[in-house]
């Protein structure tokens, strides 16, 4: 429910639910739909716009609450401490090139001797929540936070020298405020220290005014997204309207005058292809009466006459070979040999004959001959 339910039927303005719920219904919508309505109606009564239940969200803010204070407190520490290495890591860099005076390096031991003191104090139980009033709590090496104090030659003056550090580390603070403020505004000014620490304090409701202006920015951009979405849709909805609208036109009016154009084109094509096939069948009669003339027909007439005779004298022929071979084949299996005899027979007749025809003819060349030389 965290998201806007968005209907794609824009034909009806569309109307926002009495409730906290992020959801757009139309008015059509809500008449066809009213047990929806009046569920969403009742959701919201339950549920935050992000789709959590209000005791949830309740806890849950009290809960970010808590965190918050927590963080707060965990960086004010942290940027003390940060700040204190940075003191003593710049007094050391600075000793390099000009020797400090005594009592400055003096103040400097004690402050780092402090500052690892307390270091080493925060690891000396490395789980302090396994610890239990029944059982001794198990420590680093076996020390105790009493004993590194007790340690520590500096922790009778103590409140001295932090009476003496704090003016410090609250200047540096007020330098690094300053420079963070004319790094947000990015424009030199000529403003004295006050003002511009006046500033610097007014420096974090500065930025959680322009982060909740972006916030709010962000939250007009979604709202635009969806505006935007919901009019695509609108338009979308028109356009394939106006396509329904435009195709059921050429449906019922461009396309059925085209049907009585095609039909009327039809018709007129199957009359002028049956023309074209009476002038064609005239084109032939006019062909055959031209080649075929009454001389043409006659001897045409007696050609089949002779070609009648001559079918018939070979389907006589046929017939009796017909018969004669089924004769020949009515003998028996020892026909097959004497017809083999024969053909041998037939050939040697054949062969002979050639042979004395080309003895008669060499004869005949060598009398021819004799005659010529006498």
């Amino acid at each position: 429910m965290a998201a806007p339910v968005r209907n794609r039927n824009y034909q009806n303005t569309a109307v926002q639910v009495n409730m906290s719920l992020p959801v757009h219904l139309t008015a059509r919508d809500s008449e066809q739909y009213p047990e929806l309505v009046g569920l969403l109606g009742s959701l919201s009564q339950h549920i935050t716009e992000n789709g959590v239940s209000l005791p949830l969200q309740k806890d849950l803010s009290q809960a970010e609450e808590s965190l918050k204070r927590e963080k707060q407190s965990y960086l004010q520490f942290h940027i003390l401490h940060h700040e204190l290495k940075e003191f003593i890591m710049d007094h050391d860099i600075a000793s390099h090139d000009v020797a400090p005076s005594s009592a400055s390096s003096q103040f400097h031991e004690a402050v780092k001797h402090c500052l690892y003191t307390a270091e080493a104090a925060d690891y000396v139980h490395p789980n302090p929540s396994t610890s239990t009033g029944t059982e001794e709590p198990c420590t680093l090496l076996g020390l105790t936070k009493e004993q590194l104090n007790r340690a520590n030659p500096h922790n009778k003056r103590l409140k001295a020298l932090q009476q003496q550090l704090i003016p410090k580390i609250e200047d540096r603070l007020r330098r690094k405020c300053e420079e963070l403020v004319g790094f947000h505004h990015s424009q030199p000014d000529n403003e004295g220290g006050q003002m511009a620490f006046a500033k610097a304090t007014r420096l974090p409701d500065l930025l959680q005014s322009e982060c909740t202006k972006l916030d709010e920015e962000r939250q007009k951009l979604k709202l635009d997204r969806a505006q935007r979405d919901k009019h695509f849709w609108q338009y979308y909805q028109a356009l394939m309207d106006s396509l329904s609208v435009l195709e059921l036109l050429i449906t019922k009016h461009r396309l059925r005058l085209q049907a009585d154009s095609d039909t009327i084109t039809s018709n007129w094509l199957a009359a002028r292809c049956h023309a074209m096939c009476l002038k064609l069948r005239v084109f032939e009669a006019r062909l055959l009466c031209d080649t075929y003339t009454p001389e043409v027909v006659t001897a045409l007439k007696q050609i089949k006459h002779h070609l009648n005779r001559a079918i018939q004298e070979k389907d006589k022929d046929v017939t009796r070979l017909s018969q004669a071979l089924q004769s020949y084949q009515s003998i028996g299996m020892g026909f097959d040999e004497l017809v083999k005899e024969y053909e041998q027979l037939q050939a040697a007749i054949d062969n002979k004959k050639w042979a004395l025809t080309e003895l008669k003819q060499s004869l005949v060349s060598d009398s021819n001959a004799e005659w010529k030389t006498y």
